[in-house]
């Protein structure tokens, strides 16, 4: 399921020293095959900036320091100390100053204290600033161990991997051997088995701070909305997986001593469960959070529901007609058509890189201005799915758009619900709240309900003759379960009742039309 979901987060499995001992004969081979392959990749190696953090020891940060593998320094474009304010002055200058200058450290103070996830929010807007290509996250205290980085930063120059999470959960033996407690280790295991299940994930260890993160994957989504307590790495990987960016779980030896802080132990195992729950009631919309309005390179893809959308105005084209499709995205509705014999031409904003290899025929046109296409009235059908929504002159394109219907021919033109039961309930509490995608899409600028759906299409000259309705996107909002027979079931069910009063149920309106008033053309002398 994860392959399906997320583009393939592995688990590489990688041995790695004991961060209590030097590292050994296996990771110098390791070490040297990474300094290879780093090489050969010349300028176009990933610029990486190493962050410590919990640097309250000046002594133990530079033990810390001087642990990490001398290979490994010459890989990080900058080390970073992120030091919060202590009482009595700064306590890691003398460290810094301490060392050999070969190893360059900066020291990034924060104005205030800031919390866990506030060090980390600080860290991210750093390297975004800078220009790095990934960041590595680690304790100054030396509870990460140092000695286990080449393993980390094995994978982003490998393959494309976007972010790497150091897993302390072994084999169950090998946690207990290292001075987990058995209680501690089955809430976790029982707690990391859950939040697999409701998120569709496969990650052994949800609460490591040990991490390698993508600036790309970063700057993509809203971390500053994140908590500032241990819960922000569990949200960051939420919000990496509705990116659908891989993750890569490398295996570390732990130093249990990390757990024995209040944070790190049985209650942020519960913490960290509910945060999963969480996310999943955001996607239900019970309530919604900012900060899982990820920002993705394709906003729309082709929903095979049958109580959608797409494949209800897929079932409503009859087979072997020609479809203008006016505002097209990628071309998603074509490839389905095509099974029916039907040819399809398309227009949207895009430059049509991307775009379906099923079109007959694209042109790059903004909807919002006159139609200046070379084509006459030579299709059956004119579909405008889920667009007029985003224009501003819609009714000029509703009126264009007849100009290309043969007689007969029919317009097919669905968009959101504004007067759903949920966005209802959402005013009736206050809340209104744009996102990146549903009827509350960013980009929306007039919204409908039926009534004023219908009015639209009517003046621009069309006579509505067939309406159809979709239920929620359950495939959207279960999308790691698929299409089973339990969401079918329940779209079932909410169909019929959209289909019974859909004024209050229907998600979206589907409105199958015919041209009413004549065009300059149709009269003749």
């Amino acid at each position: 399921m994860l392959r399906e979901e997320m583009g393939g987060a592995m688990n590489l499995n990688e041995s790695v020293p004991d961060n209590r001992e030097p590292s050994g004969i296996e990771e110098l081979s390791s070490v040297e095959e990474l300094s290879s392959r780093r090489g050969a990749l010349g300028p176009s190696a990933p610029t990486i900036g190493l962050f410590l953090f919990d640097c309250a020891d000046a002594a133990t940060l530079r033990k810390t320091l001087e642990r990490i593998p001398d290979s490994v320094w010459d890989w990080f474009a900058e080390v970073v100390v992120v030091v919060e304010p202590q009482p009595g002055g700064d306590p890691v200058g003398d460290a810094l100053l301490s060392l050999a200058g070969d190893h360059p450290v900066l020291i990034h103070r924060l104005p205030r204290e800031s919390g866990f996830g506030g060090a980390r929010k600080a860290a991210f807007e750093y390297a975004l600033r800078k220009g790095f290509d990934h960041v590595v996250f680690i304790r100054g205290d030396g509870v990460h161990p140092p000695e286990a980085l080449p393993s980390l930063l094995a994978p982003i120059h490998r393959d494309p991997v976007q972010v790497v999470t150091a897993s302390r959960m072994l084999s169950g033996s090998t946690s207990l051997r290292t001075g987990m407690a058995p209680l501690r280790w089955l809430v976790h295991v029982l707690a990391t088995g859950i939040e697999n299940r409701i998120l569709g994930l496969r990650l052994g260890d949800y609460d490591t701070a040990y991490r390698v993160y993508s600036c790309r994957a970063i700057e993509r989504i809203r971390f500053q909305l994140n908590n500032n307590d241990r819960q922000f790495d569990v949200q960051i990987l939420i919000q990496l997986r509705a990116l659908q960016f891989p993750i890569a779980e490398v295996a570390v030896l732990p130093a249990w001593s990390e757990f024995d802080h209040e944070d790190l132990g049985i209650g942020n195992a519960f913490r960290s469960l509910g945060t999963a729950f969480e996310y999943r009631l955001h996607q239900l919309h019970v309530f919604r959070r900012g900060r899982y309005f990820v920002d993705e390179d394709v906003h729309y893809t082709l929903k095979l529901s049958r109580t959608g959308s797409h494949m209800q105005v897929v079932a409503a084209i009859e087979p072997g007609r020609r479809v203008l499709d006016l505002g097209c995205s990628q071309g998603l509705l074509s490839r389905p058509l095509k099974e029916k014999d039907v040819r399809v031409v398309g227009v949207d904003i895009g430059s049509g890189e991307g775009i379906a290899g099923e079109l007959e025929a694209y042109y790059q046109r903004d909807l919002d201005s006159a139609l200046d296409l070379p084509l006459g009235r030579e299709f059956d059908y004119v579909v405008i799915s889920d667009v007029i929504e985003h224009l501003r002159n819609r009714h000029e394109l509703l009126v264009e758009s007849r100009r290309f219907l043969k007689e007969g021919g029919r317009l097919i033109i669905s968009t959101p619900n504004i007067a759903l039961w949920f966005y209802r309930l959402s005013l009736l509490v206050g809340r209104f709240e744009y996102g990146p995608r549903g009827v509350l899409d960013r980009t929306h600028v007039h919204l409908f309900t039926r009534a004023t759906f219908r009015r639209e299409v009517a003046s621009a000259g069309f006579h509505v003759v067939h309406e159809r309705v979709t239920a929620l996107p359950f495939e959207v909002v279960f999308r790691s379960t698929g299409r089973s027979r339990l969401v079918r079931t329940i779209s079932g069910i909410y169909h019929a009742l959209a289909r019974a009063w859909p004024e209050l149920f229907a998600y979206q309106i589907i409105l199958e039309a015919e041209i009413t008033t004549l065009d300059e053309e149709s009269t003749s002398r």
